[in-house]
């Protein structure tokens, strides 16, 4: 009954949308073009050369350039920065452009763009390729700038490793020090700062696809990326084509505070009911047990031991740390199964096995304890965006912590709590748009929830398509080699064959490089043939941690 009554509103905002022609046809936002102030802008040349090794690749098959943007587009007075782009040495033949964003929101889209190029070679039929980084990420070549954490006074909630154990003293130090951290960084990077926003991001990105020659572009978002082409396509619905969302925020009204809340349960339930299971399944990778009651208790006495400093320098925090990559199959060889593995073994008090703890764990999670700097631009974005949000008090933050232990406590403080500026989202835009779109979802994703996407989805009507793989339970749809997605994703992005209707595909085993299980499970609202389901039930009991 509930999912006929979910097809049934389905159809009905479907047909709402078609009857309503002024929300789909809107008129474009204009993008300076044509006025002779932003001329050097669009008239400026591409140099292109090295990329540098990041994350996941070594830049061995793109190379990259610099391309010159206001740092604020309602008035170049101000100046100018740089943002990174990066495009295949040997493209095969094009007569596309497709402009990559991989989300993060600090992530590298030139490494995101070259891993696209090797796990789905399909991405280059009749398209070039073009990974374009968001002005001022870590991990790409553009402008930058970095600040100075304010002086700790030693009462924060991470002093002593352990931010899943806070007090309401302990969390107020700590947004107080965040306060002075930000406002420190603010007084000298103001300009720049003021100009890390989606639209700006926008902009950007339709300024690369003038630079590179193109009339119209395609566009593919991964993760946070989604918000920004489903905003670019509200701006500018004339300049961008073939949209692909992968990962879905919720982009109907995009609020970061309130997505990362969403997060933080599903994230909480993922590693309870789907990562747990599979960490007893290869018990020869982790060494935890082969039961999840079993891998619980030596995670419980991995905590234990951090918490009592008796595995070295290793803190709960960064034996938690170990569990923010198992959203993405592509961490748990590199990442998740070293960490968890080696702090397992640290219990037997042996000093080389300690030092191996120590080593990864180092790797794994920076310690804010000692960590000098940040860089702001992920904060400036959330904050220029959409504000504070979160209305929860203290109380209610320390709760949801120890229930959301895997990653509640990156919720504690709000980083925009004294930001200085308006958000500048239209939601006005918003509300008179609607996002033509293929969107890919897996049904479990514990970073971009299936709930938030499936609200995208019901609001857009027949102007987007939803890709659910039933079952599935990771982050980015487009690293994983299900036939069922890719025949769709890039039958719509080679040949601009949308799907008649909403596609239901059935997730392979859970498995990563060197895992492979060989049954599906389930916890969520079964899929009926093509039907997309109920989202899973969030509040479950759970295991708490105990120091």
């Amino acid at each position: 009954m509930k999912l006929l009554t979910l097809s049934a509103r389905l159809l009905a905002v479907s047909i709402g949308c078609m009857a309503c022609p002024g929300l789909v046809g809107a008129h474009e936002v204009d993008d300076h073009s044509g006025d002779p102030t932003y001329a050097r802008y669009y008239r400026q040349s591409v140099t292109w050369g090295g990329c540098p090794p990041s994350l996941f690749t070594d830049g061995s098959t793109i190379e990259c350039a610099l391309i010159t943007v206001p740092v604020d587009w309602a008035d170049p007075s101000h100046g100018d920065i740089t943002i990174g782009i990066s495009k295949p040495l040997h493209p095969p033949h094009y007569t596309r452009l497709l402009l990559v964003n991989a989300g993060g929101p600090d992530n590298s889209s030139a490494s995101q763009a070259e891993m696209l190029e090797q796990f789905q070679p399909q991405v280059q039929v009749d398209h070039l390729v073009v990974g374009v980084d968001l002005r001022g990420i870590t991990d790409g070549t553009g402008t930058q700038v970095s600040c100075d954490y304010a002086t700790r006074t030693g009462a924060e909630n991470f002093m002593d490793g352990d931010s899943r154990n806070p007090t309401a003293a302990s969390v107020r130090a700590q947004q107080d020090w965040w306060n002075r951290s930000i406002e420190a960084c603010l007084q000298r990077n103001a300009t720049f700062l003021k100009g890390i926003h989606t639209p700006n991001h926008v902009r950007d990105l339709n300024l690369v696809r003038a630079v590179l020659g193109f009339g119209r572009a395609d566009l593919l978002g991964v993760s946070s990326g989604s918000s920004l082409m489903a905003y670019a396509t509200r701006m500018f619905p004339d300049r961008f084509d073939r949209v692909v969302l992968d990962s879905n925020m919720n982009w109907v009204h995009l609020d970061w505070q309130r997505q990362a809340l969403k997060r933080m349960a599903m994230d909480q339930l993922n590693v309870q009911q789907a990562f747990i299971p599979f960490i007893a399944r290869h018990d020869d990778q982790f060494h935890m047990g082969t039961t999840p009651r079993q891998v619980m208790t030596t995670f419980q006495r991995i905590y234990r031991a951090t918490s009592q400093h008796r595995m070295g320098s290793v803190t709960p925090d960064q034996a938690l740390g170990s569990l923010d990559g198992t959203g993405m199959w592509v961490f748990w060889d590199l990442l998740v199964s070293p960490s968890l593995s080696a702090m397992s073994q640290a219990l037997d008090g042996d000093p080389a096995h300690i030092a191996a703890a120590e080593q990864i764990a180092a790797m794994t999670s920076a310690d804010l304890r000692t960590l000098p700097g940040f860089n702001p631009m992920q904060f400036a974005l959330q904050c220029n965006d959409s504000g504070s949000t979160d209305r929860r008090s203290v109380a209610q933050k320390i709760a949801d912590v120890r229930t959301n232990w895997a990653i509640g406590a990156s919720t504690l403080v709000d980083n925009c709590q004294n930001w200085p500026w308006r958000p500048v989202l239209d939601r006005s835009l918003e509300s008179r748009t609607t996002v033509h779109a293929l969107m890919v979802q897996n049904e479990f994703d514990p970073s971009t929830p299936y709930s938030e996407a499936l609200k995208d989805r019901l609001a857009s009507g027949f102007s987007a398509r939803m890709v659910l793989v039933n079952n599935a339970t990771t982050h980015g749809v487009m690293f994983d080699d299900n036939p069922c997605t890719t025949d769709v994703e890039f039958g719509y992005l080679n040949a601009g064959v949308m799907p008649a209707w909403d596609v239901v595909c059935q997730a392979k085993p859970m498995h990563s490089f060197a895992m492979q299980d060989s049954t599906t499970y389930e916890y969520g609202f079964p899929a009926v043939g093509g039907w997309l389901p109920l989202p899973p039930i969030i509040p479950q009991q759970g295991w708490l941690l105990n120091p």
